[in-house]
């Protein structure tokens, strides 16, 4: 079986890997092509779309748990194809198609990607998901040598994207391989099935009537919207973490957008040691629960205090960047694990689906709400307005928990 979680985390990896690409190439990008700088806004626009409709039709497909891997390595194809596109376009239009494509992909494979880890342990879920930041930490490391050391974004995103599908193919190819063996596959399925049979032993244990049935399912959706805006406000809040104090520094020190790309190594190293954290304190329970509900906020506000006293360098702004991501990696997979046992799968998948695509789709807003700020000169303030984000989601989640008790 470790060969098998193997390629789990393989996908999670490849996955992760174009995450953060286009705040790291769009100067190059904006200066090659001559196009505003603002116009990112579009071309955010378009991986959002396309990732939020492939979420919708993912979800709707049927799908099967051995199968769920393979459709998420056909989105990290699309995903591989999205870059190269990009690395090969000369006209906007043409960066719009492939952004669309990219998010597509991204879409694609982060439902199936839920799908395949949900009926796993927790701990293993978390672990999993560290592989995605992993994944979107090794990918920014390449692109950004890449461009150090050739000078050119176009050859760092064509090595990216086939950095990105060669590991794809080794999960594929592994994949294949030890499927081969019969006794494996026979344990495999049988691993599968005692899980559904446990499942709907529990579920049969747990007497309901028509009117119970009722109520739960009112309370399942009520757990589903309010996690949709916790997922939706997450990705404001990564997002953020990232372009804000970039923000900050050329609007108060007059620094270039250099810091960009060590601001997004930051970010997607703390994700991945926050949910590595995560799946260390989890048999801790309420504990764990203490420490990331608390962690958040007395992080951000230390930063809000330093910023005050002048006293928050490049190096210190990294520092807490990082720690705040440790502090909301752990969210994600948490939202993704909430399921009532009474309830049946379709309603699983529904919450599935629906999670990636609010988490891609606030894409759309950051990059306005980044502008906004700026022009308002309100950059000195925002800590505070990532503390409201992230109490935003906090609520969602305390809710939520509140809303799934009988």
């Amino acid at each position: 079986m470790v060969f098998y979680y193997l390629t789990i985390y393989l996908a999670f990896l490849a996955t992760g890997f174009p995450v953060g690409m286009l705040s790291i190439i769009w100067p190059l990008i904006s200066e090659k092509l001559t196009v505003a700088i603002p116009y990112i806004s579009l071309v955010r626009a378009m991986i959002a779309a396309g990732g939020v409709i492939a979420c919708i039709l993912s979800g709707r497909k049927v799908w099967k748990q051995d199968r769920a891997l393979d459709l998420c390595l056909t989105g990290v194809s699309l995903e591989t194809l999205g870059v190269i596109g990009l690395s090969l376009s000369r006209l906007f239009w043409h960066l719009l198609l492939w952004a669309f494509v990219l998010g597509f992909g991204i879409g694609v494979a982060a439902t199936f990607l839920c799908i395949e880890a949900v009926r796993e342990k927790s701990r293993l879920v978390f672990l999993q998901f560290s592989g995605l930041w992993t994944g979107t930490f090794l990918g920014t490391w390449i692109l950004t040598e890449t461009i150090d050391v050739l000078g050119s974004w176009r050859t760092g995103c064509q090595i990216l994207g086939l950095t990105q599908i060669a590991i794809a193919a080794v999960a594929f190819l592994t994949r294949r391989v030890i499927k081969r063996d019969e006794k494996f596959r026979i344990r495999l399925d049988e691993r599968f099935r005692k899980a559904e049979i446990d499942r709907e032993r529990e579920k049969n244990s747990r007497k309901t009537d028509v009117k119970t049935l009722v109520r739960i399912e009112k309370q399942y959706m009520k757990r589903v919207f309010l996690c949709c805006g916790a997922a939706f406000l997450l990705g404001i809040f990564i997002m953020a973490d990232v372009l804000w104090p970039q923000s900050y520094r050329v609007a108060y020190t007059g620094a270039s957008q250099e810091m960009t790309g060590f601001g997004m190594l930051a970010a997607a190293g703390g994700l991945a040691a926050g949910c590595l954290l995560y799946a260390l304190i989890l048999p801790m329970g309420r504990i764990a629960e203490v420490i990331l509900y608390t962690a958040l906020p007395v992080t951000l506000l230390l930063q809000q205090y330093l910023l005050h006293e002048n006293s928050l360098t490049d190096y210190m702004i990294l520092g807490f960047q990082f720690l705040t991501c440790a502090a909301v990696g752990p969210l994600f997979p948490k939202m993704v694990l909430i399921d009532d046992i009474r309830l049946d799968r379709d309603a699983e998948t529904s919450l599935i689906s629906l999670l990636p695509s609010f988490g891609i789709g606030s894409v759309i807003v950051v990059t306005p709400l980044t502008q906004s700020l700026v022009r308002a000169g309100q950059t000195e303030y925002f800590i505070l307005y990532l503390l409201l984000v992230g109490a935003g989601i906090l609520i969602c989640l305390f809710l939520s928990n509140r809303a799934g008790k009988d």
